[in-house]
């Protein structure tokens, strides 16, 4: 999720054979970082945010994954192990719909090109062009058309903002496809940023399974990989384990909880189990492969994939997703060809007016060890 008052928009364990994990123990940044230049742009961009942020970071390098966790407390940043902590992670949820959606795929039970309103529990009296153009697909790469958001979330969300989507229920999300389903730009013509079309791409698989979203995500990813920490359930996180969201001004906020839109922004996880997915995006699943696939080309900067949006770099290609709620703030980098990764999970609220300093400093981590 990214925005709310604009807030209008918003199986067995995978073992990879030869790589290490190291592990930071808490101490001084400095003295615990040794690669000099990160350890300076994490003093530079994260000196904007309040006591109390933290800050957990897996770096891939081929084999090799290391981790480290950052505190700040008394206006200084402290080094933290804090690799198996829970945060939220917000829209890089939408990564794993996709993956669910390439999941049944390849097992021939879907197709991109399926369209919505075949997949729908009802039949829409007199459907437009458009909207019988909105496949699967498009809902995954966000030329689908759909707002950010369904009109009738409105009203929930001026209820209750600290908790916005968890009464937008599927019989809300029914009532508006039926009454109120409109897109605002052709099918296909252009990406456009759409909670509601991730966390309707999460229903439709839920529908076409006859299973929960979380029984999906544990079917086909989280146990497969051994992501045991990873759940949409938040009763489900330890508050042991779980890392409490800041708002804008370093106050403690609430969690999210999801209802039919969990698709776009439901799951909390920590590094150790998003670097098991990561590198599966290294190797040659099928699956993942097809979620990195260009599927819509925006500029000459931007594709998208399945989920991922792919950045150009020169001649290198990044997948890049990131995520923001309430209190958290993530992002995620795979450069697959070099084999390298960042992976961000923070407490820093997607709220903060410094909120996008996350996504420039994983960028720029990555360069450092690309």
């Amino acid at each position: 999720m990214t925005s709310i008052s604009s807030k209008i928009v918003l199986l067995t364990v995978f073992l990879v054979l030869g790589y290490t994990k190291i592990s930071r123990a808490q101490g001084n940044l400095r003295d615990e970082i040794k690669n000099d230049k990160i350890a300076a742009l994490l003093e530079e961009k994260l000196a904007f945010f309040p006591n109390q942020t933290e800050i957990s970071l897996a770096l891939i390098d081929n084999k090799q994954s290391e981790f480290f966790g950052i505190i700040r407390k008394s206006d200084t940043l402290q080094t933290k192990t804090n690799q198996n902590a829970i945060f939220e992670i917000g829209s890089v949820t939408k990564v794993f719909t996709s993956t669910l959606l390439a999941a049944l795929v390849i097992e021939e039970k879907l197709s991109l090109n399926d369209r919505v309103v075949d997949l729908l529990p009802f039949k829409l009296e007199t459907p437009s062009e458009d909207q019988e153009n909105i496949t699967l697909k498009t809902l995954a790469n966000h030329t689908s058309g759909l707002p950010a958001l369904p009109q009738n979330i409105m009203p929930l969300i001026a209820l209750d903002e600290s908790d916005p989507y968890h009464s937008y229920t599927s019989d809300k999300l029914h009532e508006y496809l039926k009454t109120d389903f409109k897109t605002e730009s052709r099918v296909g013509e252009k990406s456009t940023y759409s909670n509601l079309g991730a966390g309707l791409l999460g229903h439709l698989l839920t529908l076409k399974t006859k299973k929960s979203y979380e029984a999906l995500l544990q079917e086909k990813i989280f146990k497969p990989l051994g992501m045991n920490s990873s759940t949409t359930v938040l009763k489900q996180v330890s508050e042991i384990s779980l890392v409490r969201g800041l708002g804008p001004q370093g106050q403690v906020v609430s969690n999210w909880n999801f209802d039919v839109l969990e698709g776009a922004g439901a799951i909390k996880s920590s590094v150790t189990d998003l670097e098991k997915f990561v590198r599966m995006h290294m190797g040659n699943s099928s699956v993942y492969n097809l979620t990195q696939n260009v599927t819509h080309i925006e500029n000459k900067q931007v594709s998208l994939g399945l989920g991922w949006h792919i950045i150009s770099q020169g001649d290198q290609k990044i997948l890049f997703h990131n995520g923001g709620t309430e209190g958290y703030t993530s992002c995620v980098l795979i450069n697959k060809e070099t084999q390298k990764s960042v992976i961000m999970l923070t407490n820093i609220s997607t709220f903060h007016p410094k909120r996008n300093v996350i996504d420039t400093l994983c960028f720029e981590i990555l360069n450092l060890i690309n």
